[in-house]
């Protein structure tokens, strides 16, 4: 099983797919591993985080004559092996190996399905992809649609297109003075959308968000984690963001984020 791909590509969508957030002061990976889905011209990454609050799906497109899935057993290992390869990048699988190949170079990576998904855990690969997948198939972020486990359909309550690049720096300054509290309040005014990230002891930051098109509208305020500045980091363009009022279920406002071509995220909002 045979597929050809852009390294550019694949590195964008393993350092999306690992949703970086900081916690207690530390960056950590939220994904460690993964499954690259290869569908003829396809390659799609979808995953859920470690705490099962967030997903992330993103896509490349690629060469192969058959549909087949890949384990990525190590992210960060993975990246490690591509860095020193070209741009034109082959990758073959079987027998639980993976051989990367570029011009003039050979990789060779143990890789299994039946690996663990995270260093701590007995669930393998295979079983934590279909997990992901089971909660790809609710979330309809281009639509904003959240299909509810009690079989009805979920339509966000708010809904409004940015620019993610605005989102993106708005999330980035929880930066300042190395606070990174990982920490996102959003908010919908009546006037605008808004980002407050920080703690006024080192700097607490506001940012208005233009709203370039607004499809449904709806005031709310719900902080939420997941490293947001990491996420939107990996993405330009505009990007929709739907908003699903899940509080008379004691379950606070999630919401999803489509930046297009089927590249997609949802999470969930904090509780605490």
């Amino acid at each position: 099983m045979k597929v050809k791909i852009s390294n550019t590509e694949l590195k964008r969508m393993l350092n999306i797919s690992k949703r970086k957030q900081t916690v207690n002061g530390k960056q950590q990976a939220q994904v460690e591993s993964c499954v690259l889905l290869v569908d003829l011209h396809d390659a799609r990454i979808t995953s859920l985080t470690r705490d099962l609050t967030g997903l992330t799906g993103v896509v490349a497109q690629c060469e192969s004559d058959k549909s087949f899935l890949i384990p990525i057993p190590d992210i960060d290992r993975v990246l490690g092996v591509i860095a020193l390869h070209g741009e034109v990048l082959t990758i073959t699988y079987g027998e639980n190996k993976l051989l990367f190949k570029s011009a003039g170079k050979r990789t060779t990576l143990d890789a299994s399905l039946d690996a663990k998904a995270f260093t701590h855990t007995q669930e393998t690969i295979s079983e934590f992809y279909d997990k992901s997948m089971s909660l790809a198939e609710k979330v309809d972020a281009e639509n904003g649609v959240y299909h509810g486990n009690d079989g009805n359909e979920y339509p966000a309550f708010s809904s409004f297109e940015v620019n993610v690049r605005d989102l993106y720096d708005a999330c980035r300054c929880d930066t300042i003075n190395g606070q990174r509290l990982n920490r996102y309040t959003l908010e919908m005014r009546t006037d605008g959308f808004y980002v407050t990230v920080g703690d006024p002891s080192l700097g607490q930051t506001e940012s208005k968000v233009d709203v370039e098109t607004t499809f449904l509208f709806n005031d709310f305020k719900w902080n939420f984690d997941g490293g947001l500045d990491e996420l939107f980091k990996g993405f330009t363009g505009k990007v929709k963001l739907n908003f699903f009022d899940f509080r008379e279920h004691g379950q606070g406002i999630r919401f999803s984020a489509s930046f297009g071509n089927g590249e997609y995220a949802f999470q969930s909002g904090m509780l605490g």
